[in-house]
């Protein structure tokens, strides 16, 4: 896989959009682009290196979600409509540490009851490392399958190619399988 130095904001646009391997390599690529903007952030809101980085981590979702949704209009640079988010992400984190009156909420695209209940589950418990263990015990093809459908955006025929099932039914099948596996380890540790 090749990764460039640089891309256009129209570039980018487009394979996040597009979902697969392109959505991948961006995601990858966003991730590195603008790492430089949390010591900006750092000497301006005095937070902590990990809450900045939480709070990056969420400005890059919010960031990727706003343009696969079409809400990012290219009216403004895409480095600079990021850095907007980042800041608001980064305040939000100031406020939540100062005071428990802001609760957080996330825009949920529109999935299964099935779906819904694990998204529930895992809102509930709000530390990522126990989400990433809870995902370590459903084995590495219910990993790969999730974050290829969940994360990068993967269509089921290409979760199928990658995985080695035998079609894009196949593919969505297992999704559910490994859906139902997470729910359950994540009940069960409760």
């Amino acid at each position: 896989m090749s990764k460039r130095e640089s891309y256009s904001d129209k570039e980018i646009v487009t394979r996040l959009k597009s979902g697969g391997r392109g959505f991948e390599e961006i995601a990858d690529y966003l991730f590195r682009e603008y790492l430089g903007y949390i010591p900006t952030l750092k000497n301006k809101l005095f937070l902590s290196v990990p809450d900045l980085q939480d709070a990056y981590s969420d400005a890059l979702v919010r960031l990727i979600t706003q343009i696969r949704s079409g809400k990012f209009k290219g009216e403004s640079k895409l480095s600079s409509y990021f850095y907007s988010i980042f800041y608001n992400a980064a305040v939000d984190v100031s406020r939540k540490n100062t005071s428990y009156k802001n609760i957080e909420t996330e825009e949920l695209f529109e999935v299964s009851a099935k779906e819904r209940d694990l998204f529930k589950m895992i809102e509930t418990n709000n530390d990522i490392s126990h989400l990433m263990s809870y995902m370590s015990e459903i084995g590495e093809n219910c990993k790969r399958i999730l974050l290829d459908w969940g994360y990068y955006g993967y269509s089921m025929e290409e979760i199928a190619t990658r995985s080695r099932l035998s079609n894009a039914e196949s593919a969505r099948s297992m999704k559910y399988k490994c859906l139902k596996k997470l729910k359950e380890i994540i009940s069960n540790s409760k």
